[in-house]
């Protein structure tokens, strides 16, 4: 009976088996898919009418997957229905789409939808598969380490780089000072961007010091080692160099003659040992008209979608002209028809050249790459800020993208019409930008940044240079450029700012502490008369609500007033930064400066105690209180509350802060802290409520 049965039940169990064994392949594909299904499960709905094929797979295997890809299509549209359903949206009375209903009840809607309506901002990180949720698009200040120091750094002006920024066009290599194209694309001299470019170097010239960089006066000699520089003269160039023990006598100076110039009128070309650069200074005596210096450079340009030469390195010319422009005074470069060569026009030098026969001093200090970007890439977007400068230098630091100019020679020219004068070069010097947080543990970083702080010094005390030579009658730097705002008279060129004025006090003060040039101090005093000028007299005082109680510096001074909060801070800051240097000075006109500036400072500190609160939102801070002018009430059209691209925005009421600035307004109460201790506690509470506003807090509501 055993042997009757045997077979029959060898041959279930066989049955069995494989038939568990199908089940198993089959649980094994389903669970796969079940389990990819749930993952897609979030994705857009309209994705859910497509099939999911291996179209990657060749046909032998697509057709040896067709009935399993079958399957999970089955599997993945069925989990698709249970887990998520497309449902209408409707925001604010706006149909809205993209909106999925969960099984678990959850409502999804694109982030798109979220940042236009709640104003947030947002941003993935897919190396960490992270998402970053942010009320604000600024980080929140950190407290000063330090108190507010008329002779020390400026704010946090270290840590920028005002020559990067967008609306700079380039720095003169006349003047060496910022030109800025904000409301005129030609260019034009702004006094605040020149205080703050004065004031950045100055700032990051104390960060220098701090760091243990050595003094520049010690590595300012053409044949010092630092330099890294080989000397090759052309065959019937002759050059001297005279060996001297002081950096200002003449004879410590390289002389080139014009009786010595090869056929094309250069007198010296120098080959440096070492290729990559990022700084160039020049400083000479007794230049000629139409005498200049060139830089054969090699570099890449910026990674940009519309320039075809992207990953391939760039020969071009720097030229530094002693002369005037041909097509006019305002033009401050020219680029050749070829579109490799730039000059830079130094028409004052120029025009110093023709009247005296020679310029007495020629200084250059130059951020080489900048100075190629700015001319042939003018709409390349530079970070303000140092370290993302920085970042974005190491980023593309690499062999096949590198950050650094090569500099391939250097070349002096001499006009050949003037054979009889002799020209001078007293400091040339090759430079790297360093990192000031590893400066102190490596030596070689110490001696190179030597060059950077040097480029530092030069274009401080440039900018401070550049107020005394263009202080008018009024005491004042006039901004000459129309500026326009709706619902005010146009400004005509010519127009005085209160923050100009408050932080060119704020460089020339910290220029007299450096230099001990009383120069500097005495034009602080004549500029205070401005501030008791009334705007409808071509001043910066208002008053608001013309109580003359409540006084206010205009930044823009428009009539009506707009009571701008962080320009008049600035100027604030000015007047107090004079008070403390110059008080107990002997010269009349500075001991008589010292007593309006705290005046001043005093009656604008009063009015600040008392409008302060009119600048708080609730939500974060007002940047100016024009709707609080008695004289500027403008009905809104109908259709002036309706979306525009992409946002809702009125096109009248507050004008209300936004983040960067909001942050601003907090850096500046922090300073005020130091400044008036006598109100320190209001300014301490508004500081940390407005801190609280970046991050989703709001006010009390009922």
């Amino acid at each position: 009976m055993r042997v009757k049965y045997l077979c029959p039940l060898r041959l279930v169990a066989l049955l069995l088996i494989a038939g568990a064994l199908i089940i198993l392949w089959e649980l094994r594909y389903l669970s796969r898919y079940s389990k990819f299904a749930r993952y897609v499960c979030v994705l857009n709905r309209k994705n859910s009418s497509k099939s999911l094929t291996y179209d990657h797979e060749p046909e032998s295997q697509q057709a040896v997957y067709g009935k399993q890809n079958d399957r999970w299509n089955h599997s993945t549209n069925e989990i698709y229905r249970q887990c998520i359903q497309s449902i209408q949206c409707i925001v604010n009375g706006v149909p809205t789409p993209n909106c999925y209903l969960t099984q678990e009840k959850d409502v999804l809607v694109s982030f798109e939808v979220v940042r236009t309506h709640l104003k947030v901002f947002g941003s993935l990180d897919m190396s960490s598969n992270t998402f970053y949720l942010n009320h604000a698009n600024v980080e929140v200040p950190k407290a000063h380490l330090y108190k507010h120091n008329p002779r020390g750094i400026y704010m946090q002006f270290n840590k920028l780089s005002v020559e990067k920024r967008l609306h700079v066009k380039l720095v003169t290599a006349d003047e060496g000072v910022p030109i800025s194209s904000q409301w005129d694309h030609r260019g034009y001299p702004y006094p605040i961007q020149i205080a703050q470019f004065g004031l950045n170097h100055f700032s990051q010239l104390i960060t220098s010091d701090k760091s243990g960089i050595k003094d520049v006066q010690n590595n300012s000699s053409l044949m010092n080692e630092i330099m890294d520089l080989d000397l090759t003269v052309s065959d019937n160039v002759l050059h001297h160099w005279s060996n001297g023990k002081r950096l200002n006598k003449p004879n410590n100076s390289l002389m080139l003659s014009a009786r010595n110039v090869d056929s094309s009128s250069r007198s010296l070309s120098i080959t440096p040992k070492l290729k990559d650069w990022d700084y160039f200074i020049m400083v000479g005596r007794q230049w000629t008209y139409g005498s200049f210096v060139e830089l054969l450079v090699q570099w890449y340009p910026p990674k940009t979608a519309d320039y075809h030469f992207n990953h391939r390195p760039r020969r071009s010319s720097i030229i530094y002209n002693c002369s005037q422009s041909p097509a006019g005074r305002l033009t401050y470069t020219s680029i050749s028809s070829s579109g490799n060569t730039v000059i830079f026009w130094m028409p004052e030098c120029g025009k110093s050249a023709k009247l005296y026969g020679s310029v007495e001093s020629v200084k250059l200090a130059r951020d080489v790459y900048t100075d190629l970007v700015k001319v042939f890439f003018p709409f390349w977007k530079f970070s303000e800020h140092v370290d993302s400068n920085v970042k974005k230098s190491h980023q593309n630091n690499t062999t096949s993208y590198p950050f650094h100019v090569q500099v391939l020679e250097i070349n002096f020219y001499i006009n050949s019409h003037n054979a009889t004068a002799d020209i001078m070069i007293e400091k040339l010097r090759l430079g790297k930008a360093v990192n000031s947080q590893t400066i102190l543990y490596d030596a070689k970083k110490r001696e190179t940044g030597s060059t950077e702080k040097l480029l530092h010094e030069v274009r401080f005390i440039s900018a401070a240079d550049w107020f005394i030579h263009h202080q008018d009658k009024n005491g004042a730097w006039p901004v000459n450029v129309r500026r326009s705002l709706k619902g005010r008279r146009t400004l005509q060129p010519g127009w005085y700012s209160a923050m100009g004025q408050g932080q060119a006090i704020s460089l020339l003060v910290r220029a007299y502490n450096y230099t001990g040039n009383l120069l500097y101090l005495r034009a602080c005093s004549r500029s205070l008369d401005l501030f008791n000028l009334s705007i409808r007299y071509g001043g910066v005082r208002s008053y608001f609500l013309n109580q003359s109680e409540l006084i206010w510096f205009e930044e823009y001074p428009f009539d009506p007033p707009i009571h701008i909060l962080n320009g008049f801070i600035y100027s604030l800051i000015g007047l107090y930064d004079f008070t403390q240097v110059a008080t107990g000075n002997s010269d009349p006109s500075v001991s008589s400066g010292v007593l309006k500036a705290q005046a001043l400072l005093d009656a604008g500190l009063t009015s600040l105690s008392k409008l302060l609160p009119l600048f708080d939102s609730g939500s974060g801070s007002f940047y100016d209180l024009r709707h609080l002018s008695a004289d500027f009430i403008q009905p809104m059209k109908e259709t002036e509350h309706k979306q525009a691209k992409n946002t809702y925005q009125l096109s009248s009421g507050p004008n209300r802060a936004r983040w960067s600035y909001h942050s601003l307004h907090i850096q500046q109460l922090r300073i005020l802290i130091d400044l008036d201790p006598k109100r320190a506690v209001q300014w301490r509470n508004t500081a940390v409520r407005w801190t609280a506003y970046l991050k989703g807090f709001q006010s009390l509501q009922n």
